[in-house]
């Protein structure tokens, strides 16, 4: 038996022609208009949506990026303030520093701890001790305050000292009608 020859080469197994140059027709319908698979999405409809998707992406990512920045530079602010605080604390630091080394200061607080100077007398209150009389100026009336109890005290606290001496309750006294 011998070889069929070209006759076998020329027809493809998947019934597809070849067109004569060189390239496969498609098969064609009853009708005789080339078959065509239907496509869910034309190819432009796929090419919108991946173009579409690619710049969504992009705008996210620059997003993403740019709010880092922001947050990045709002802890940078707070860093700024935090160190010029810093700064103003350790410059109150230094005046203080300044001012308690000296002479002045170190012989003030010296008085203070009865080291004072040749010829002055040492002395300190009681701890508890009660506060000393008001010191009257010269030419002023000095007003004799009889004591006081504490009920008393008390009273003038809550109504005034205007209501001391009056008889009986705030309010009780005058005539009728005078409320």
């Amino acid at each position: 038996m011998a070889w069929p020859g070209p006759a076998l080469d020329a027809a493809p197994m998947d019934g597809r022609r070849h067109d004569q140059r060189g390239g496969r027709r498609p098969l064609r319908t009853a009708q005789g208009t080339p078959s065509r698979r239907p496509s869910l999405v034309p190819r432009r409809q796929l090419a919108v949506l991946v173009l579409a998707l690619a710049a969504t992406w992009v705008v996210l990512v620059f997003g993403r990026a740019l709010n880092e920045a922001d947050v990045v530079e709002e802890r940078a602010a707070a860093a700024r303030a935090e160190n010029a605080a810093l700064r103003a604390r350790l410059e109150a630091g230094r005046e203080e520093v300044a001012l308690i080394q000296d002479d002045e200061f170190v012989r003030l607080q010296a008085r203070a701890y009865g080291l004072g100077e040749r010829g002055e007398r040492v002395f300190a209150l009681r701890p508890g001790a009660p506060d000393p009389e008001p010191i009257v100026p010269l030419g002023a009336a000095a007003s004799p305050a009889a004591p006081q109890t504490p009920l008393e005290d008390w009273l003038d606290l809550l109504f005034g000292s205007d209501q001391r001496g009056a008889a009986g309750p705030p309010g009780a006294g005058g005539t009728p009608g005078e409320d």
